[in-house]
């Protein structure tokens, strides 16, 4: 039995009574009850963050697949164009809303505030230019939440009054201070994901310490040992001169004997265990697999929920769906999770220190709730017909240049009407002229 667990010693990393119990740890197996992989598994069922870590900021969520895809499912909002129109629906330039930091596209800018606004609720933009016709905010840059602060850096003393107050309103920015008429600042009328799921988020970073130490060092498969009253068969050669093998010669056998084992299964299924040997098999998967399987899901989605997310945008499948199209479910989206955060950048670009009086700021969301082209055009269609557009608008909409829409024929010459003739039918050029803004004399 000695050899034997010497052989298991030697083949699994089980320590030995002599090592000292701070080299124990490093050869100890990955598996038992007191493994890591089991505390952090039972750490992660509790809520608590494997060897004490705690969350230290959207960087570790955001490693976290469930978190990644909710905040890159939040942020799609950015690729959506902001507009300006005044109360006639009129669409207004605005050069703030055109281009927000010149050196930054608007979609990265706004992806950055939405990401604010998601994980800490709040989001900053520091004006950094003027439109010097109206006065209005016209560049800007976002600035990360953690480089602004209302408290003044250490040891700074600079327009104290004896009270010990300050003599003007500023926010610390990158350290500077910045007049609030130069700041723009965005508030999330929901709570900062960072802080109301940071339980989650830990337990799910649990699960997946665990998975990695499962993946780097997996369980084996089978294992061989000497069968029972034999010796190990490893162990009783010797060398030439009649000397005991070393250690290294050992292990080296071993390692010839697995690697002749695994290239014979990949030529055949059927194996020949030597009369010295015994091959077991372990179960597969563990329990310990199972958990982590069972706990992963559970996580994701208490992520879901927490997010606001249908579990299938998250990857979980759900059995309980009725159809949807993609356009339904992509208002379904607006409505129960972007619009507050829509919401929040629109109405403080509306906000009189931003966007002149009367004007109001909103996401242009036509291309996102496009339908697709056979409804587009039976819509169209509708609006033509009850005269509520004209052909130009229609092309306007679908993205087609001016010179696309046909030219205009000669209305026709309608014949006077006799007592009780019916009345004519006007032609369709006629009829695009009489809703035509741009034709004199329409009644638009």
């Amino acid at each position: 039995m000695g050899k034997t667990s010497a052989w298991l010693k030697r083949t699994f990393g089980a320590p030995s009574a002599a090592l000292p119990v701070e080299r124990k740890a490093e050869f100890a197996s990955p598996y038992g009850h007191t493994s890591l992989p089991y505390s952090i598994l039972l750490r992660g069922m509790f809520g608590q963050a494997p060897n004490g870590r705690i969350l230290s900021g959207r960087a570790d969520a955001m490693r976290i697949p469930a978190v990644l895809r909710g905040r890159n499912l939040i942020c799609n909002i950015s690729t959506l164009p902001l507009e300006s129109v005044d109360g006639q629906n009129r669409v207004q330039s605005n050069p703030l809303l055109k281009q927000i930091d010149p050196n930054v596209a608007n979609v990265v800018t706004l992806a950055q505030t939405v990401e604010d606004l998601f994980f800490d609720s709040v989001a900053w933009w520091r004006i950094t230019g003027f439109d010097p016709e109206t006065g209005m905010p016209s560049r800007a840059i976002r600035m990360a939440p953690d480089q602004v602060s209302l408290q003044p850096p250490a040891g700074y003393d600079q327009g104290w009054l004896p009270s010990g107050l300050s003599t003007t309103g500023v926010v610390w920015m990158g350290g500077e201070a910045v007049p609030w008429t130069e700041v723009i600042r965005f508030d999330s009328p929901n709570p900062p994901f960072m802080q109301v799921a940071e339980d989650v988020i830990e337990r799910a970073m649990a699960l997946s310490a665990a998975a990695k130490l499962y993946a780097d060092d997996p369980a084996p498969r089978a294992y061989f040992t000497p069968r029972d009253g034999l010796a190990d068969p490893f162990e009783g050669d010797l060398n030439d001169d009649g000397s005991d093998l070393t250690q290294e010669q050992v292990d080296a056998k071993i390692a010839a004997f697995l690697d002749s084992w695994a290239a014979a299964r990949r030529q055949r299924t059927t194996a020949y265990v030597p009369s010295t040997l015994s091959y077991n098999e372990v179960q597969m998967p563990t329990p310990a697999d199972m958990q982590l399987v069972a706990l992963s899901q559970r996580v994701s989605l208490d992520l879901a929920n927490a997010i606001g997310l249908d579990p299938e945008d998250l990857g979980i499948s759900t059995t309980s769906r009725t159809y949807q199209n993609a356009t339904d479910r992509r208002k379904d989206r607006i409505n129960d999770v972007l619009s507050p955060y829509m919401e929040a950048i629109t109405q403080r670009l509306s906000m009189p220190d931003v966007t002149l009086p009367g004007e109001t700021v909103r996401f242009k969301l036509d291309d996102y709730l496009r339908a697709d082209p056979k409804t587009r055009a039976e819509v169209n269609s509708t609006y033509l017909r009850d005269r509520v557009v004209t052909r130009e608008w229609v092309a306007r909409s679908e993205g087609l240049p001016p010179e696309a829409v046909p030219a205009e024929e000669a209305p026709a010459a309608v014949p006077a009407a006799g007592p009780g003739a019916p009345l004519a039918e006007p032609s369709p050029a006629a009829e695009s002229q009489l809703f035509d803004p741009a034709y004199e004399g329409s009644v638009a």
